[in-house]
């Protein structure tokens, strides 16, 4: 018997690369499943159902406590924070809204945070990654 496991309904990352994340929308309805593909190449806000491309941050040097809580407004039970080719941890009081907000937080590399949205939102969990793309 072959066991496959059944796509996650919603947005899932699929690659990720210096300059791009590929992420797949897999929309499921009673009757069919269809699936739409798209490449970000800007600082993105990912979702199960939403993809905020172009979020203004385009380096960890860049992030205000402002764009957290632009990724607040999604409400989801915890952030990823992607912070690019390297793990790089921002201020306290960057971080600080999270914790205000009762909203965890992880900070990890960019590919780190994309593998790890993938888990979560597979798990059925209500994730936002806050991902700033990898440069070369």
């Amino acid at each position: 018997m072959k066991f496959s496991l059944d796509p996650a309904a919603g947005n899932m990352i699929v690659a990720y690369d210096v300059g791009v994340i590929r992420v797949r929308n897999t929309l499921a309805t009673t009757e069919t499943r269809e699936t739409a593909e798209q490449a970000v190449t800007s600082s993105t806000i990912i979702t199960p159902a939403t993809i905020l491309r172009d979020w203004a941050p385009q380096s960890l040097d860049e992030v205000t406590p402002a764009h957290l809580r632009q990724v607040l407004e999604f409400q989801p039970e915890i952030i990823l924070l992607g912070t690019g080719r390297q793990l790089r941890f921002p201020a306290m009081e960057i971080m600080e809204v999270c914790h205000q907000a009762g909203t965890g937080i992880e900070v990890m590399d960019t590919g780190a945070a994309c593998r790890t949205y993938n888990i979560l939102a597979a798990e059925g969990r209500h994730v936002a990654a806050a991902l700033l793309m990898i440069q070369a």
